[in-house]
């Protein structure tokens, strides 16, 4: 009884499954920093900062090239088969950043140095993004500090307060950590001062 009722229920089932790949493409998820980078994919403009490609053939190769302003423009040969469902990443070298070569965004040290160098060329958003990217890899004080820095100029005195804080917790003895403390122990507006007794 058991076995006509699981055959009943088998020749109902309806068509045979298909595979994963004839389901669902395989795709190449395109990033870049900074995230107002143009992307271009074999010559054609495909947006800014993050793309997606759907990899129709695995033997495939995408032309990437990334450009923003400020930065060196980068170019690179993404194979669709070796990085099918996976991120591809470009960090843009700032214009004027130390030794030639590309900027790999899983270092966090050299990230956070670009960071560093953006921050003072006055591109804060960027700054931000390359710190951020940074802390991914890890705790970095310098990293904490550009992020401190960047929220103390967007206002943001909780945000500010969170990064510094980091940064004097992992920074020995840093230069500015004097100038950092009395901003944090800045009173601050609608604070309420209680007299000593």
């Amino acid at each position: 009884m058991a076995l006509a009722v699981l055959a009943a229920v088998t020749a109902g089932a309806g068509p045979a499954k298909q595979s994963w790949d004839s389901e669902v493409k395989p795709v190449v998820r395109v990033q870049v920093l900074p995230n107002a980078a143009r992307v271009e994919v074999d010559g054609q403009a495909r947006g800014s900062g993050l793309v997606t490609l759907e990899v129709t053939d695995p033997k495939r190769t995408f032309r990437v090239r990334a450009s923003a302003e400020g930065f060196e423009t980068e170019e690179a040969v993404v194979e669709a088969g070796k990085v099918a469902n996976l991120h591809f990443f470009l960090a843009l070298r700032p214009v004027g950043f130390g030794s030639s070569g590309s900027l790999d965004p899983g270092d966090a040290a050299r990230m956070a140095q670009a960071a560093e160098v953006l921050w003072r060329a006055g591109r804060v958003d960027a700054a931000a993004e390359y710190a951020e990217q940074a802390l991914l890899g890890g705790r970095n004080a310098l990293a904490n500090r550009v992020l401190g820095d960047v929220w103390r100029r967007r206002g943001d005195r909780d945000q500010a307060t969170r990064y510094y804080a980091a940064y004097l917790s992992l920074a020995a003895d840093p230069p500015d950590g004097a100038e950092i403390r009395a901003w944090l122990t800045q009173p601050r507006a609608g604070d309420i001062t209680v007299p000593a007794r």
